[in-house]
């Protein structure tokens, strides 16, 4: 035990630990396991400090958990568990929910899940950015074919998000999922990747296509109106097609029109697509882009709080971190990039657009102040392999290309346009900000990463694997921008009541045995910009379903994680 840190515990002692009876305080050893043929439980949690998800201050409990449930929470005394832990020194809080996350396809590859697994999260949803694996055309399956094989060795025997989940359920994973239909992939399976209106015909079936899916389980729409083809759509069509979620109660969750220059009308957009849709709206990934526009934080806060005083239903979701990640071609403006890849390709080709292309660069240069702002995250060829890790000016220098243009444009068209890229410009003291609003909640905008296998390629953000970590550490430990209660009440309870995630997000007695356990003093991201595959510390139990997906900070190999599906009526099961 820090020495710094016992008045604080023997405070919290003082105040709580009244209750528990002598019968509490007899010694388990951490893996201890009771071997008596009848025990009231299958685990009990002895003396931990629980910050139960509904932002009250921590008090002492013991947990008793039989099967996937919390039993009990309060004095167990002699009641006895099939295993117990005695967790003195450790915090108990409801299994972390990433409510904007971008994996699906990496469980089929990693189904342990360990980069989300190992810091705490027990529940992610997917489909975000309006980006989803579904539906798919014969074409579009086609094409995800190709690329999966290549990438990963796996096969695509699904076009819509039933027939995604049957494939999940065939192979089990760690962490409960849930997932959004993307708008974006709803618009290219019909009216394509161009900019153009849909017909009448043709927003009906995109209706459908949505309805469906919400149907089979999705439980919301999300839109990524900075990336082709959903930006094309109109705020009219948005509206249109975002009504069909008033039925199952869905979420719209959108990452918006944009976040720099533009992010003041953006945000009204969203929230009239909102109010005009009469739905509930998510706000992805709240932040400020480029120094000259961090001033109008406080405009934007003031907007959002309108709208709540007006009482639109929305919230919003952050990540810990002054830096955001996409694809380099995010560079080049919306008419670059129309159309399927191979038309941007040949787009960068063209000697004719070369002025045009150089003046798009140009820009982003004078946006971001220089280029050692951006890391370049993965490439897909060996070639380029070295240049991951690396700012845009180290690597056109390993080039010997003085051009950032003639680099930038050669390294998209040598990785067909796959080049991720992590970008510095956001204010920490925006961040601060955001991060205290009471309508905010954490988000990872990462995916599933491993230390060894396939998903430990490249150079990620680092929020694939310390989000949530991160924000515990250093913004409730060190920084104190917010209590430790209130900032775990943004991880579990406040996200499961937006999602309407039935019986999870808080430490209570009826709900599900999502749990983590973490060490206050020593919980501590350790990814970085440059080395990002690192599990963070501090972490050294976490239970999914009532099982231990994390023992003693070891991945266990256990899938208890479920689907988690929208029952048609709001509720998510």
């Amino acid at each position: 035990m820090k020495k710094e840190l016992i008045p604080r515990r023997e405070f919290l002692k003082r105040a709580s630990w009244g209750f528990l009876g002598a019968s509490c305080l007899s010694v388990f050893s951490p893996g201890c396991r009771l071997e008596e043929a009848e025990s009231d439980y299958d685990l009990v949690i002895r003396q931990a400090l629980v910050i139960d998800g509904s932002g009250q201050p921590p008090f002492r409990a013991d947990v008793g958990i039989s099967g996937q449930f919390i039993k009990e929470v309060g004095t167990i005394g002699k009641k006895s568990g099939r295993r117990e832990l005695l967790v003195e020194d450790l915090c108990l809080s409801p299994g972390f929910i990433d409510v904007h996350n971008h994996t699906d396809i990496e469980l089929l590859v990693c189904p342990t899940s360990d980069s989300l697994i190992k810091q705490g999260v027990t529940t992610v949803i997917g489909g975000n950015c309006g980006s989803s694996r579904y539906p798919l055309t014969p074409a579009m399956l086609e094409d995800e074919d190709k690329y999966l094989s290549r990438e990963f060795g796996l096969r695509v025997d699904w076009h819509d998000l039933a027939g995604f989940f049957r494939r999940l359920e065939e192979k089990g994973q760690a962490v409960n999922f849930a997932t959004l239909v993307g708008q974006g992939t709803i618009r290219a399976a019909v009216v394509g990747y161009n900019n153009r209106p849909p017909s009448p015909e043709e927003m009906d079936r995109m209706k459908q296509l949505a309805s469906q899916a919400l149907k089979q389980g999705a439980i919301g729409i999300s839109t990524g109106l900075e990336y082709a083809p959903g930006s094309f759509a109109s705020t009219g069509e948005l509206i249109d097609l975002m009504k069909v979620l008033r039925e199952s109660q869905g979420v719209y969750a959108t990452h918006m029109r944009d976040e720099e220059d533009e992010v003041l009308p953006a945000v009204d957009e969203a929230l009239n697509i909102a109010e005009q849709a009469g739905v509930r709206l998510e706000i992805s990934h709240l932040k400020i882009g480029f120094r000259r526009n961090w001033p109008l934080i406080d405009e934007l806060l003031e907007k959002l709080n309108q709208a709540r005083a007006r009482r639109v239903d929305f919230s919003a979701d952050v990540y810990p971190y002054t830096a955001w990640s996409t694809g380099l071609s995010i560079f080049f403006p919306l008419w670059v990039r129309e159309g399927k890849n191979e038309d941007f390709l040949n787009r960068l080709r063209s000697p004719e657009l070369e002025p045009k292309l150089r003046e798009a660069i140009n820009q982003a240069e004078s946006n971001l102040g220089s280029w050692n702002k951006v890391l370049i995250a993965s490439v897909e060829t060996e070639k380029n392999r070295q240049l991951e890790g690396l700012d845009l000016e180290q690597a056109a220098k390993i080039r010997n290309q003085a051009d950032m243009f003639l680099f930038i444009r050669d390294l998209l068209l040598e990785e067909r346009g796959q080049v991720s890229m992590v970008c510095f410009g956001l204010s920490e003291d925006n961040l601060k900000k955001i991060l205290q609003q009471p309508f905010t909640c954490l988000g990872s905008d990462g995916e599933v990463a491993s230390t060894t296998g396939p998903l430990s390629r490249g150079k990620p953000h680092p929020r694939y694997y310390g989000t949530f970590p991160r924000a515990l550490a250093l913004y409730v430990r060190k920084e104190k921008v917010l209590p430790l209660e209130t900032m775990i009440r943004k991880m579990t309870g406040f996200p499961a009541e937006r999602f309407n995630l039935k019986q999870r997000g808080l430490v209570k007695p009826g709900y599900l045995a999502d749990l983590v356990l973490f060490d206050y003093d020593k919980i501590q991201d350790k990814a970085t910009w440059s080395d990002p595959h690192h599990y963070p510390e501090g972490i050294p139990y976490v239970l999914v379903n009532g099982k231990l997906v994390v023992d003693q900070g070891q991945i266990t190999g256990e899938l208890p994680g479920k689907i988690l599906r929208n029952d048609g009526r709001g509720q998510v099961i």
